[in-house]
């Protein structure tokens, strides 16, 4: 077993740093930097601020990848919310109240997977909030990188800050094979 203060001192090695080519470097790089995401169908809910994605979903920004069984992506609103549109049947319309298309919170479900480079993250459910750039991981979460897994039952990853907090945590070192 590992001594705690090892434990906490590797943590941050093993997760996504805010690095200027991740989904979530920054508030500048995300409004530049375009989030493409596929999926086999997509709702708008006008009236809720949120676009839900369903079915191999798939998101991508640079070299970051997201995979889930579902995605329910949430927009920043106006204060003042124009009345519906009804011939708009749940599809955007002229009264859309997104904000410059936001992002304030993807809600992932489903064997969720965060991958950038040889880092992977591994959970049911993933929360992002793009404001405050943070993380967090639920329901059995996994992390690798290179010889490194480290478990919890909750992962909050702070990006901006390079610092992640995992509740019920341990880390496993796998040795390096020597080299002959």
């Amino acid at each position: 077993m590992l001594p705690r203060t090892l434990n906490l001192f590797l943590i941050p090695v093993v997760f996504f740093y805010a690095g200027p080519s991740s989904l979530f470097a920054s508030e500048t790089a995300s409004r530049t930097n375009p989030l493409s995401i596929s999926s086999k169908s997509m709702t708008v809910r006008s009236l809720e601020h949120q676009a839900v994605f369903e079915g191999d979903v798939v998101m991508t920004k640079e070299d970051l990848t997201i995979t889930s069984h579902r995605a329910e992506v949430t927009f920043a609103s106006k204060d003042a919310v124009a009345e519906p549109d009804p011939s708009a049947a749940g599809l955007l319309s002229p009264q859309s109240q997104f904000v410059d298309n936001e992002i304030t919170l993807i809600h992932a479900t489903g064997n969720v997977v965060l991958q950038q480079g040889d880092k992977r993250i591994q959970a049911e459910e993933a929360f992002y909030y793009q404001k405050e750039d943070k993380v967090i991981l639920l329901g059995e979460p996994v992390a690798w990188e290179k010889d490194y897994q480290v478990t919890g039952t909750k992962m909050t990853i702070y990006l901006r800050e390079n610092r992640s907090i995992v509740e019920g945590s341990k880390v496993v070192i796998h040795p390096k094979d020597p080299v002959r």
